[in-house]
């Protein structure tokens, strides 16, 4: 199935309209149009960050951990900076004034992650745009390029890596393709950690240049942060304050050498797809720091007027802002909850616009979540509500059209420990989705509710199943939900999923059990905050 155009009913005027949209009425219903398809899970859709610093990232235990999560999409080498300073080939990191360098295992290096990338998936490819090999001045978009060469090039092709003005000589394509299929040497020179015996291409499709460039100074300093030598490298701390309103360091500027490293990497393989970092809009002008935020407007449309035309995705985290002065120590659930589709179409509706004016006619580039999470360091009532939302708004997000969706950490309370002893919530909101949603291919259909604290969401599996996923917003009240199918038909009986308020106060998993008495239309009883799956094989 050809993959939906991004947000096409965006532009019809009819935001997210076809992806379980909410509204109250006399009692809870929904409906499942088996022959309206909405979008695709694709290979690419789920991601985590597999940082640098993290060493157990790589183990082929959080690696089986993630496959049970869905998540096919490592992150890598990380953001907060680090991206902007590592050098693939060297595995090391440019120093640089005022910056916290990480203490990173040896063995999380690239070719490490390489080898064992395959257990993963694949991934998403943040490239130093920051600094250079040596140190001396901005991002090489050779050295890009090379990267690429290293992960999806043919040992045979001569071609010369391109070579920037200045730049290194990043040699050709075949050297870095042939380096890959190598076994490591009896004396290392220094690239063993780079020979890891896979001649086979690895295909890697998304990269993203640079992260988070906005914060490299030139909005003052309250956006600082992230290292980039295109500009003057401080010395003091006190030298930060020199980078406002630096050229080299504009949005302008960033989006010319955005489209330089475009050309560059899609010349050593043009099936690609190459990201830029954009800063996450917020479409409501009522909010209390609105003229705070007017910098990201200017940001984002620079960029896409200097770069459109090459970028084929955006990237831009998400946090639903539900925390309002003067209490900043309590998540509002039910606040949250019912606001983040609106939040979603508050970061989605300013990029569209400025895709109109700023971009090709046509052109619409997708978007990519590098971090869809919730704000920490808060209260929560309900220690079993980041499943809920991640569940339900992970869905809307792919649902969407979009490039990819990550989570905020691989390991920690809210994903697993590395010894897979303890499962938080995210995870187990990421592994119901996964059960509705399973293989690349997978369509999601057309799903309504009737009710404001019922969402839903249903696909059509590659497998011939159905895959219903009803989350039960309300803490307190179990809720018989009435499902109505139309567009096909699905089979008398199939397996019920749980996850939600019980099963995370006895520290328990998903539970299972068989349901009966399917068809057109049947009932289904959820517990209060709860989420319930039910798959079904699809009719003849």
């Amino acid at each position: 199935m050809r993959l939906w155009r991004l947000l096409s009913a965006v532009l019809a005027g009819v935001l997210l309209c076809t992806v379980g949209i909410r509204a109250n009425a006399a009692g809870p219903k929904v409906t499942i149009a088996l022959d309206k398809p909405v979008n695709v899970l694709t290979n690419t859709s789920m991601a985590l960050p597999a940082p640098m610093q993290d060493g157990d990232a790589f183990r082929p235990a959080s690696a089986a951990y993630t496959r049970l999560a869905g998540v096919t999409v490592l992150r890598f080498p990380g953001g907060h900076g680090v991206a902007d300073l590592y050098h693939w080939s060297r595995n090391s990191l440019t120093k640089y004034q005022g910056f916290d360098q990480p203490w990173v295992p040896q063995e999380n290096n690239f070719g490490n992650l390489a080898k064992n990338l395959e257990r993963y998936g694949t991934a998403l490819i943040v490239v130093n745009y920051g600094s250079s090999l040596d140190g001396s001045r901005g991002g090489d978009a050779g050295e890009a390029a090379a990267w690429v060469a290293y992960t999806n090039g043919d040992p045979n092709d001569t071609r010369s890596v391109p070579k920037e003005k200045d730049g290194e000589d990043w040699r050709t394509i075949g050297y870095w393709a042939s380096l890959r299929g190598q076994q490591p040497q009896a004396s290392d020179d220094g690239l063993n950690f780079l020979r890891i015996g896979h001649p086979t291409p690895f295909g890697i499709v998304q990269w993203q240049i640079g992260d988070q460039v906005f914060n490299n100074g030139y909005y003052g300093s309250d956006h600082t942060g992230t290292p980039d030598l295109h500009g003057p490298a401080p010395a003091k701390a006190k030298d930060y304050a020199h980078l406002e309103k630096n050229p080299n360091l504009s949005p302008s500027f960033y989006g010319a050498r955005v489209a330089a490293y475009v050309t560059a990497m899609k010349a050593v393989d043009p099936s690609i797809r190459v990201g830029a970092s954009l800063a996450t809009p917020d479409g409501h002008p009522s909010d209390w720091d609105w003229n705070k935020k007017m910098w990201i407007k200017d940001w984002n449309d620079k960029v896409l007027r200097a770069g459109c035309q090459s970028i084929d995705f955006v990237t831009v985290d998400f946090q639903p802002n539900s925390l309002m002065p003067p209490d900043w120590t309590t998540l509002n659930e039910a606040d949250l909850l019912a606001s983040t589709r609106g939040r979603i179409g508050d970061v989605i509706n300013p990029l569209i616009e400025l895709y109109k004016h700023d971009c090709p006619a046509g052109h619409m580039p997708r978007i990519a979540f590098s971090s869809a999470n919730l704000p920490n360091s808060v209260h929560m009532d309900h220690p079993v509500f980041p499943a809920l939302w991640v569940a339900d708004t992970y869905a809307v997000l792919v649902e969407a059209g979009a490039e990819s969706v990550a989570w905020s950490e691989m390991h920690g309370d809210s994903m697993f420990t590395p010894d897979g002893k303890k499962f938080g919530p995210a995870f187990e909101g990421l592994q119901m989705l996964h059960i509705v949603a399973r293989n690349p291919g997978d369509v999601f259909v057309k799903a309504d509710s009737s009710s404001s604290t019922v969402a839903v969401h249903a696909t059509r599996r590659r497998d011939g199943v159905v895959g219903l996923m009803l989350v039960n917003e309300d803490p307190k009240n179990e809720v018989t939900v009435t499902v109505q199918i139309t567009g096909g038909s699905v089979g008398p009986k199939g397996r019920r999923i749980d996850y939600g308020m019980q099963q995370q106060k006895a520290g328990v998993p998903v539970t299972q059990s068989e349901i009966t008495g399917l068809g057109p239309t049947f009932t289904v009883t959820v517990p209060a905050y709860t989420v319930t799956d039910i798959l079904v094989p699809q009719g003849n």
